[in-house]
């Protein structure tokens, strides 16, 4: 699948679906921003909406900004690669001989994307799980000579097969 040469392009795996009760679910239109909305773009939309609590949203937008730094801080963090090891003690999984088992309830499973692409010599694994207040982006590598083959989520589990 890797050649010698690094690719910017990510390649995306397909995912069998095996809950037909939520393969119709799509994603509501909530805002112009998709996986970009953030809960604290909604609450600045419903709190935009409430002219009689102005002074209510004078105070909290002067709380929010106090602890917007440390919050940046955290997601700019979240998102580095990170060692499949890592990853799945962070999010719960397990590795089950060639099969990386991870929890991961949604109500949107047909909207879930696994990526793959090498980056500077490593094989790196992208989720993207949306979720109407943002969802899941996590990425993290697997081994040189490692690649997924395939994927499902099914029962609240997502997995995928690696070769």
């Amino acid at each position: 699948m890797f050649g010698i040469d690094d690719s910017m392009e990510w390649k995306r795996i397909e995912l069998l679906i095996g809950d037909d009760l939520n393969i119709q679910r799509q994603v509501p239109d909530i805002s112009n921003s998709g996986l970009d909305v953030t809960a604290e773009i909604m609450h600045d939309s419903f709190l935009s909406n409430m002219p009689h609590l102005e002074e209510v949203n004078i105070s909290h937008m002067s709380i929010m900004s106090e602890i917007s730094d440390a919050i940046e801080s955290e997601k700019a963090s979240s998102r580095r690669n990170k060692s499949l090891d890592i990853f799945l003690e962070e999010v719960g999984g397990i590795l089950d001989n060639s099969k990386i088992k991870i929890p991961l309830s949604t109500k949107f499973p047909s909207e879930i994307i696994v990526e793959t692409n090498r980056s500077r010599g490593n094989n790196l694994v992208r989720i993207i799980s949306p979720e109407v207040f943002g969802g899941m982006i996590e990425t993290f590598v697997i081994g040189e000579n490692q690649e997924i083959s395939n994927g499902k989520w099914i029962n609240d589990f997502l997995e995928l097969q690696i070769e």
